[in-house]
């Protein structure tokens, strides 16, 4: 449609009938592209973080007029707020924000715990078993691995999951089976040397 022939099609005055008719298409046209036009204008508006009073001010209405009208937008998903934080984790990135992995391999849940926490990072008990029961300060279940390794840089308040073993003195805690039973061998079986069916 060519706008500024409908526009001047709807200011001229004098109209014949048919004429005055074809005026309120115009009208109606323009009205429908304006009001699509405002709608997008508003919505840039508060993706830059503009007030409703502002846009309000602009559009020559009340405040409450144009947030009762538009308000719908603020639950759209914005775009710069999800750039901004996708830029803020390559500058932390950039500039060394991330914090190195400890060694904590050797050392008692409690310790492990205390070298983490000055880290800003959080221990997780692999077993989720042993992670329901075990105390915040036990210090007979030892780290015998982690992960990630000591030496990796990640974000701080990440988690790091231990593997921890029982030692002696930890109570109310059954040990695991030393030495573990070999996964390779299949229940049924029978052992060659002896002639016995392996349980």
């Amino acid at each position: 449609m060519d706008w500024r022939a409908a526009w001047e099609r709807v200011v001229r005055r004098g109209r014949t009938g048919e004429a005055a008719l074809e005026a309120l298409s115009d009208i109606g046209s323009l009205r429908r592209e304006l009001d699509r036009e405002e709608l997008e204008a508003v919505r840039d508006a508060r993706r830059a973080r503009r007030s409703w009073a502002e846009i309000a001010t602009r559009l020559g209405v009340s405040r409450q007029s144009a947030w009762e009208k538009w308000r719908d937008l603020d639950e759209e998903p914005a775009v710069e707020p999800v750039l901004a934080e996708a830029v803020d984790e390559m500058a932390r990135v950039a500039t060394g924000a991330l914090v190195e992995v400890p060694d904590v391999v050797g050392m008692t849940w409690r310790e492990a715990r205390a070298r983490l926490a000055e880290h800003r990072l959080h221990p997780l008990a692999a077993d989720p078993e042993l992670r329901r029961r075990l105390r915040p300060d036990s210090a007979a279940h030892v780290v015998t691995e982690q992960k990630p390794a000591a030496g990796e840089r990640i974000a701080p308040h990440e988690a790091v999951t231990l593997w921890l073993r029982e030692g002696p003195g930890d109570a109310g805690v059954p040990a695991p089976l030393e030495p573990r039973p070999d996964p390779r061998v299949r229940r049924g079986a029978v052992d060659e040397a002896t002639g016995e069916s392996v349980r």
